[in-house]
């Protein structure tokens, strides 16, 4: 696709991509060593905001509710890093056109509130279950300054760059008649054979 479109498009939309996928690597770093400890700390709070509750618990009991926790909160991040190394992965096909459609979608999920609600929501529920507190909300302040910076300032400028460009080079190649849509590839493949 990248042969119908101008070279300094295709340069700077290249330089967009990569500019974008080193900020995603960063945030989903970030959340494997500094979010699930942060959602940790957060339940622990909630635990101790309750003494009258952990009164009545023995310590197997504890220590069981905090390894639940743990579990859960390392299940969540899990799964977002997962997620976010798909839609990474996303940027990196051919069919802008396609991918032009899922970009909001794509940045929607890059957002702090979106990671911490994910991060935390199950852990909330097994705590509220056990009659303490829901989490307190957890804030970009709540980790290092370089995973806020990456997710609230350099993610979110990197990411309308490369939306841009990925709309200019979709609007091109449409207009072009070179950019089809792998489905309908497939039914005109079928017809022609």
């Amino acid at each position: 696709m990248t042969q119908h479109l101008e070279p300094a498009l295709v340069r700077d939309l290249t330089e967009a991509k990569a500019a974008l996928a080193r900020h995603g690597i960063v945030i989903i770093r970030s959340i494997e060593t500094e979010l699930e400890p942060v959602v940790m700390a957060a339940a622990k709070e909630s635990m101790a905001a309750s003494p009258g509750i952990l009164a009545k618990m023995d310590d197997d009991d504890l220590d069981s509710l905090v390894e639940s926790l743990r579990k859960k909160a390392m299940k969540a991040t899990g799964e977002m890093k997962g997620k976010y190394t798909h839609l990474l992965a996303r940027l990196g096909t051919d069919y802008i056109g396609d991918l032009v459609k899922e970009l909001d979608g794509i940045n929607e999920l890059f957002s702090w509130e979106r990671m911490t609600r994910s991060a935390t929501t199950d852990v909330s529920d097994l705590l509220r279950e056990r009659g303490f507190g829901p989490l307190d909300k957890i804030s970009s302040e709540d980790v290092s300054e370089n995973f806020a910076v990456e997710l609230t300032e350099k993610w979110p400028e990197s990411f309308k760059r490369f939306q841009a460009l990925a709309e200019q080079a979709a609007k091109l190649l449409l207009e072009k008649g070179v950019q089809t849509p792998p489905k309908q590839k497939e039914k005109k493949a079928r017809r022609k054979g």
